[in-house]
């Protein structure tokens, strides 16, 4: 599917009564914010329309501190009863709606996916509609040029939530586009403020998370494929926040991954001077470890996840070759002493 992919146009708002709003399991902040503007998109389309939301899972601990301050319930339903159209935010494959995924294959409503991440070839078949940019960097940024679209007035209200999507998605602007840039001046003008969700999202020390990304240095397993340092390393929780830590303690790319029930979870990560590299994507090693382990993978060029059956003796040697493969690059191991 090419970078910029909408069929849209052809979508009919009028006859439909009940809409539902789905995010991937563990819903972030980007995910959040762009469900929640859309919510207002329709209800300016169409005010007669019900509107329910579903986090698969849940939301993460940042989006779910935002659902708590908007006072937003999400619906639990697994049966979708009357529903007339379904709308998937920021959900490149549609096995990461986890327990949703068979429900909504056998749903008949219709579905749109509103994302910015690669689509994977399942997804063709999965939904009617797409309104699906590669080149964006985040569904908040989508979800804005929606608002721009349909000439909708945005509030300053889902300004300010448009643009903390958007500065969570590309590090507070450090992988933005110009194009980006642009829209984070359209949504200043309109009244939202850099530090909003400062304010809202305070940092917290976490303790265990702490506890667990200073363990992390004593599990490390090292390597490297040129000048390119590999850190493989498992971790019992906080696999994406221990693969951030590591790629700044100087790690190029870090791979965190730990069991869980059956299963392989994991966090990719890659420093921003490897992802100036080209033959870098994350997403699509994530992918390909997800097809390689019956499981699923996906997520940006430069940070990804997976989830994957249990297979830990073949787990690592296996993900370092297709780490060798996307580098071209031969890897060897570090002595750690």
């Amino acid at each position: 599917m090419e970078s910029f992919f909408s069929n849209i146009d052809s979508l009919e708002l009028s006859k439909v009564k009940k809409a539902f709003i789905v995010t991937h399991r563990l819903g972030d902040v980007d995910a959040f914010c762009a469900s929640y503007a859309l919510h207002f998109l329709l209800k300016e389309k169409r005010s007669s329309i019900s509107i329910d939301f579903i986090f698969p899972s849940g939301l993460d601990s940042k989006a779910e501190d935002l659902r708590k301050y908007f006072t937003l319930r999400a619906s639990e339903t697994k049966a979708f009863d009357g529903a007339d159209f379904i709308i998937v935010v920021d959900t490149g494959s549609p096995r990461l709606l986890g327990e949703y995924f068979e429900i909504l294959q056998n749903n008949a409503a219709q579905k749109l996916l509103i994302d910015h991440h690669p689509i994977q070839e399942e997804s063709k078949t999965f939904y009617n509609y797409f309104y699906v940019n590669q080149e964006s960097t985040s569904s908040s940024e989508l979800v804005l040029s929606l608002f721009r679209k349909y000439n909708v007035a945005l509030s300053s209200k889902i300004s300010n939530l448009l643009l903390l999507g958007i500065l969570f998605d590309t590090k507070h602007l450090l992988v933005a586009r110009e194009e980006t840039i642009k829209n984070v001046s359209f949504l200043i003008d309109l009244g939202a403020t850099l530090n909003w969700g400062e304010t809202l999202l305070p940092h917290k020390r976490n303790r265990s998370e702490a506890i667990a990304k200073l363990k992390s240095l004593s599990r490390l397993s090292l390597y490297e494929a040129g000048e390119v340092i590999i850190a493989i390393v498992k971790v019992g929780s906080f696999q994406a926040s221990i693969a951030k830590f590591l790629v700044g303690a100087g790690c190029d790319i870090v791979i965190a991954y730990g069991k869980e029930d059956s299963l392989l979870k994991g966090s990719i990560r890659c420093s921003n001077e490897l992802g100036r590299n080209d033959l870098v994507a994350l997403n699509v090693l994530a992918e390909t470890i997800g097809k390689t382990f019956n499981g699923v993978g996906g997520g940006h060029r430069l940070a990804s996840s997976f989830n994957v059956q249990y297979d830990e003796s073949k787990f690592v040697s296996t993900v370092l070759d297709l780490t060798q493969n996307m580098l071209s690059t031969k890897i060897r191991k570090l002595p750690l002493k």
